[in-house]
């Protein structure tokens, strides 16, 4: 067993590395050992961190923003790309496996493996000409993205009258609607986003899992669970689809994302879904479970108790409990068995990833790596 510590806020691993950071230094651990492979610092404040593309991708403070970005090889922290633009002081990651952005309540950016921008959605960095971007005058409170689809929900001006009834009886307040656009990471101009539909969801509405062609939302209601598919009152999931339909489904109350609307933010004051990608299950982790959705339709097919989001190695599906490990039969989510971990008095949430044969916890600002 390793450890290391990390001021990283999320776990980022790949191509048996796991990234860590102090301050304003990224470094590349050999998950296998522990041992730090490479680091890269600069003088100016870390605003982000994640991976993909084989490829560290680190966020810097600039002369605008977070904007000064930079890509690395995740094997020998080679320098490999970066990019400079205008940007909010605080931001928070999103990335699949073909892009990585950024997401602001004022603007969500992806970039593909060169770091070109694919698509800005929101306050433009340089407006092409005078009129207003649909949805510029929308607050972004979180983003998700796979493959070509980008999905964002956004609090915007209501214009229809009925103070945003959209896809339930319990609407958002007479100013603001929620808003979910499902749009193209990358239209034919970056800065003018293609939107495939825009729904209007309940108040309180979060993204919490995206498939190819559509997104899941989970919505608190009453914070009782919907009594059926027709409960429109009740705690439930909405999947959202491009083509305007939506289909809706009960779901136990979120512990992360209670009655009353508020959600979690972190310094760059928008919510950040606890999710992670299975082979054949798409997660997330609502605070006390995690739900388990299938990866075509994003139809809910069962929920473990845990303590965080979990991996799959060797055909199952780990996920971390509050005393050690549960095996998870990725087919039906029964528990097969617990593997007992020591985790030390901690008690609080742990993020699971694996890297070969090492199961690696985010656990606070510690990261351990579990071998044998």
């Amino acid at each position: 067993m390793w450890r290391q510590r990390t001021s990283a806020p999320d776990l980022t691993t790949l191509e048996g590395t796991v990234v860590v950071t102090d301050g304003s230094t990224v470094s590349g651990v050999a998950a296998a050992t522990g041992r730090t492979a490479w680091s890269y610092s600069r003088d100016v404040e870390l605003c982000g961190v994640s991976g993909a593309w084989r490829r560290v991708v680190a966020v810097y403070r600039g002369e605008h923003g977070c904007g000064d970005v930079t890509s690395l090889d995740a094997r020998s922290g080679e320098y490999r790309h970066t990019r400079a633009a205008i940007a909010d002081d605080a931001v928070a990651m999103v990335r699949s496996l073909d892009s990585v952005g950024t997401v602001s309540p004022n603007r969500v950016e992806l970039w593909r493996s060169d770091l070109v921008r694919t698509v800005e959605v929101g306050r433009r960095e340089t407006p092409v000409n005078s009129e207003p971007q649909p949805g510029e005058d929308c607050v972004t409170d979180s983003a998700l993205t796979r493959k070509g689809l980008l999905a964002v929900a956004r609090d915007c001006p209501d214009t229809s009258g009925d103070g945003g009834a959209g896809t339930g009886d319990d609407a958002a307040s007479p100013r603001t609607a929620r808003h979910v656009a499902l749009m193209k990471t990358a239209p034919s101009s970056a800065s003018e986003p293609q939107v495939d539909h825009d729904f209007t969801v309940p108040a309180g509405a979060q993204l919490v899992g995206i498939a190819e062609d559509r997104a899941v939302i989970y919505v608190p209601g009453t914070g009782v669970p919907a009594k059926d598919a027709e409960d429109t009152t009740g705690s439930r999931f909405q999947v959202l689809a491009k083509d305007g339909s939506y289909t809706q489904y009960p779901a136990q109350p979120s512990t992360t994302l209670p009655a009353d609307g508020t959600a979690p933010t972190g310094p760059a004051g928008v919510f950040t879904p606890r999710t992670a990608d299975m082979p054949h299950h798409m997660t997330w982790f609502d605070g006390t479970r995690v739900v388990a959705f299938d990866p075509a339709t994003l139809r809910p097919d069962f929920t473990v108790d845990a303590i965080g989001t979990g991996a799959a190695m060797a055909g199952k599906l780990l996920l971390p409990v509050v005393n050690g490990i549960a095996v998870v039969d990725e087919g039906d989510g029964h528990t097969e068995r617990i593997i007992p971990v020591d985790r030390e008095g901690y008690e609080g949430t742990v993020t699971l990833q694996v890297q070969g044969s090492t199961v690696v916890e985010k656990r606070g600002d510690t990261v351990v790596g579990l071998t044998g």
